[in-house]
């Protein structure tokens, strides 16, 4: 016995549940570890710190699907494609030093002409001297 439930004063143990996340019409699973209470009539969970980031990613991808905007994924991989730093990708194409960070964290999701720019940049790399300019 690792420990007893906060609430019931049952036992606890570590398990792995899959929860559903829901964004709008759309819904994804994740599993999250933790250590969950056996009663029945209680169900407590204590879930390890560390899931929350799948949570938080999982909760991004659905906005941008819904949206039909990048995924804080594809804007990594446009920005390193282009051998941007984050602070540098923020200077270039706006939102200030720290815009790139939050995207690719999914704290903050991309607009529609952030989103349109990035695609045409990733697709024509060649307009990144225009914008340098």
């Amino acid at each position: 016995k690792i420990m007893a439930c906060p609430l019931c004063g049952g036992d606890v143990e570590r398990q792995i549940r899959t929860y559903a996340i829901d964004y709008k019409h759309l819904q994804s699973q994740v599993d999250l570890p933790g250590l969950y209470c056996t009663n029945s009539d209680c169900a407590e969970g204590m879930v390890e710190e560390s899931a929350w980031d799948d949570v938080a990613r999982i909760k991004a991808e659905l906005k941008a699907e819904f949206l039909g905007v990048m995924t804080p994924e594809r804007i990594r991989e446009v920005r390193t494609d282009l051998n941007l730093s984050q602070r540098r990708a923020g200077q270039i194409f706006g939102g200030g030093p720290n815009a790139f960070q939050k995207y690719e964290t999914g704290k903050v999701t991309i607009s529609q002409p952030m989103n349109n720019l990035l695609r045409l940049v990733s697709k024509y790399p060649e307009l990144m001297v225009e914008l340098q300019r």
